[in-house]
């Protein structure tokens, strides 16, 4: 062994401290990186698409690397330099704007929108900057709107399609302020916002006030889905055998559409990390909750959600495009980041954010049985159910709007199938537990005090039993027509067909209706929910879709 003297020994020891922060508090680099490669070793492969893996500690990136391929028609791999599609992690750009705008005293958050951009439309109740920022809005979301609209999933999604979109929007999916749905849009009215009031393009202010100063140069806004992209990871998703291409050419920035590398993101969250430490409002402002009108706390703002993983707090936004899945998490009470970048569709960005974390967090957070009530009821032994019970456990449960589980009893076993879905066995667990595989749950029913049962628990859904509604056969064909949506400007066309109801779109083809238990004249399908009105004549006049974000858009009979 080579002998190190004492001054050159003093300066590894200061250099490998500057390099890695608290050095004392942190696993050796050997252990971390082996433990990543292991975590990771699917991802590793010379032949498919993988992942960008970025750790920091203390304030120092301690861990860094690449895994797998960027491009698989030239062999190029993926590095920590390697350029991602960050999806709506680019949230917290736009917020930081925002935050920016409201700290120089160019906007206020109770300020209408409509007072920046007086070309959207005037809703029965105002929305302001504070909705926008915590997701309480109303506003449909673009991505399942466009799509109803005719766009498909493959095809250019732009920031003027979006907003030509809010402008033809004709009534709110809510009022503004009573609940939290989850709005790219609002984020894309964020973005408009901040070129109205800064007077400069939304990518310019990022480049001018974030990027260039912070030295994150492959970072940009992408406003051009035209213009190249230099180190671009491509996307793509799995198929039996192979892999195939998922172009995504988005142009929605605000809410999206931010190309950007570990490394640059590393640089983010150091910067983001000391201007809280330093109680600058810019960034603290961005860890504020929202409000609901009852007063009720929103987790979520300024493009960070709070909230808590295990026992701690984390602070983290994920989102996927295209075959692009990312995450980016801090803990800030424990000051580790961790940053995972994948251009696979089948990447689980929460499942490794999550074993990423056990690697430096583990002895601090809590048991899994504590942060999931059904772990370990898969591997309980399954015990016959007594005929008696299936029987009285059979019915039909409503889970949400439009969403409901039957539960069938057949050759002595239960069967569950939610509307529009295939139909699965259960495992009873218990008298009173039932173990669903193919969800991964369970579901619990409870008894009221007189012994009945007409209530299940399914994840946090306490579902009450129902009577489910069934349409007559010899009135479906008031319910062929062809349907017209003026705020979407498009049609649908719905036909009966060998005694079912088929529902037609030229650009988006075809699908089957199914009745909906939940409501009387009600189908679910594809798009969504449909809710048929009928006039005082018993004439289908038209009918209202809503499904996920997207609530009561008209369509009118023709």
């Amino acid at each position: 062994m080579k002998n190190v003297s004492a001054p050159g020994f003093l300066r590894l020891v200061l250099s490998f401290l500057l390099l890695t922060g608290n050095a004392w508090a942190q696993l050796p680099a050997d252990s971390v990186r082996t433990k990543m490669d292991a975590i990771f070793a699917a991802y590793n492969r010379p032949n498919g698409p993988g992942c960008a893996v970025g750790v920091l500690q203390n304030g120092a990136l301690i861990f860094g690397k690449g895994y797998g391929m960027a491009n698989l028609e030239y062999d190029i791999p993926i590095t920590t330099a390697t350029v991602f599609d960050i999806a709506s992690v680019s949230k917290q750009f736009a917020g930081l704007a925002v935050s920016t705008l409201i700290q120089e005293g160019k906007v206020n958050l109770d300020d209408d929108i409509r007072k920046y951009l007086p070309d959207l439309p005037i809703f029965a109740k105002t929305i302001t900057i504070r909705h926008l920022v915590h997701h309480t809005s109303g506003l449909r979301d673009w991505p399942q709107t466009l799509h109803l609209a005719g766009w498909r999933w493959d095809e250019v999604f732009s920031f003027d399609d979006i907003m030509r979109m809010v402008r033809n929007q004709k009534d709110l999916d809510f009022d503004s302020g009573e609940r939290y749905s989850y709005s790219n849009t609002g984020y894309n009215l964020l973005a408009a916002l901040v070129e109205k009031v800064s007077g400069q393009p939304f990518h310019q202010w990022m480049d001018a006030r974030i990027f260039k100063p912070l030295h994150m140069n492959s970072s940009r806004f992408q406003n051009d889905y035209t213009k190249l992209i230099k180190n671009l990871a491509y996307s793509y998703e799995p198929r039996p055998g192979e892999f195939v291409k998922t172009p995504g050419a988005l142009t929605a920035y605000g809410s999206s559409s931010l190309f950007t590398t570990v490394d640059d993101l590393a640089r983010w969250v150091q910067h983001f990390d000391r201007e809280v430490a330093a109680n600058n409002p810019v960034y603290t402002r961005m860890l504020t909750l929202g409000q609901l009108n009852n007063g009720e706390t929103v987790a979520y703002g300024y493009g960070l959600a709070t909230g808590n993983d295990r026992g701690l707090k984390v602070v983290n936004h994920s989102d996927s495009w295209a075959g692009y899945r990312t995450i980016l998490t801090n803990y800030p009470d424990e000051k580790l980041s961790i940053i995972l970048l994948s251009n696979s569709g089948d990447f689980n960005v929460g499942g490794f954010a999550a074993a990423v974390a056990d690697v430096f967090l583990k002895p601090k957070f809590k048991s899994a049985a504590v942060a999931n009530p059904n772990a370990g009821l898969k591997d309980r032994p399954t015990i016959p159910l007594k005929p008696a019970l299936a029987k009285k456990y059979a019915g039909v449960y409503q889970l949400g709007t439009g969403w409901a589980v039957t539960l069938t009893v057949e050759n002595g076993r239960l069967m569950t199938q939610a509307n529009g879905e295939a139909k699965f066995p259960t495992e009873a667990k218990s008298d009173s537990v039932i173990w669903i595989d193919a969800y991964g749950a369970a579901m619990t029913f409870v008894p009221d005090p007189n012994g009945e049962v007409n209530r299940l628990k399914y994840k946090a859904i306490l579902a009450k039993r129902i009577t489910p509604w069934a349409p007559d056969p010899t009135e479906l064909p008031l319910f062929a027509g062809t349907y017209y949506c003026p705020e979407l400007a498009t049609e649908y066309k719905i036909e009966l067909v060998n005694g079912k109801l088929k529902m037609q779109h030229m650009r988006l083809g075809e699908t089957e209706l199914d009745a909906d238990p939940t409501g009387v004249d009600q189908f679910t399908g594809r798009p969504g929910s449909l809710r048929f009105v009928k006039n005082e004549q018993k004439k289908v006049t038209g009918f209202r879709l809503s499904g996920g974000r997207v609530k009561n858009i008209w369509f009118e009979k023709r």
